[in-house]
């Protein structure tokens, strides 16, 4: 591995860099949304306690869960003996809050995804440009003289899509469990809203 990574030339330092913020982004946000996730049983026991007026029943289940939905679900019901006007402005304020944190390092998973192909490809220029000062150096006498530069043009450019394919489809993983999570934001926030 070592040696695929010094024939790769200087070009695999930035591609170094783009894999490790990638795994790290990508292990925390399986982290995070592991923890955020929408206990439905959690939720409709929540709205089952409001619809009944057990208030302070329904704060309980809330206090003991981590799930997005809950926590602006629990906002609006801290404003639940005001009007429902207080009640979305609460449910609003804490989606403001919440669905950021849902968005948080996405789009750093996007650009290293974008920026991993490029690279790459700029390690095939500069692998390309070696072969041909070399050809111009040594000539073309044998094949060996070209084949660092193509070397390096190849393990870049595989080195970029290594780390471009994966987080790409981790980054469409991710935007999808933020799209998911904030449609059951809405749909539980008007369930509440219903029930004042």
């Amino acid at each position: 591995m070592w040696n695929y990574f010094v024939k790769g030339g200087f070009m695999m330092w930035p591609l170094l860099c783009c894999s490790i913020f990638s795994v790290a982004i990508i292990i925390n946000r399986l982290i995070f949304f592991r923890k955020v996730r929408t206990d439905h049983k959690k939720v409709e026991k929540f709205l089952d306690f409001v619809e009944k007026k057990e208030l302070q029943k329904a704060l309980q289940i809330a206090q003991s869960s981590n799930s997005a939905v809950v926590n602006v679900l629990k906002n609006g019901l801290t404003k639940f003996h005001e009007g429902k006007e207080s009640i979305e402005k609460a449910l609003d304020e804490a989606s403001l809050y919440e669905i950021p944190e849902l968005e948080k390092y996405l789009p750093f998973l996007s650009a290293i995804a974008s920026t991993s192909t490029l690279i790459g490809f700029t390690g095939t220029v500069t692998g390309m440009i070696r072969a041909f000062n070399d050809i111009v150096k040594h000539g073309v006498s044998t094949p060996t003289v070209v084949a660092k530069g193509i070397a390096e043009a190849l393990i870049t450019t595989a080195a970029g899509l290594f780390i471009a394919i994966p987080t790409i489809l981790f980054y469409h993983y991710f935007s999808h469990q933020v799209e998911r999570i904030t449609t059951e934001i809405e749909l539980y926030s008007r369930e509440l809203l219903k029930l004042k």
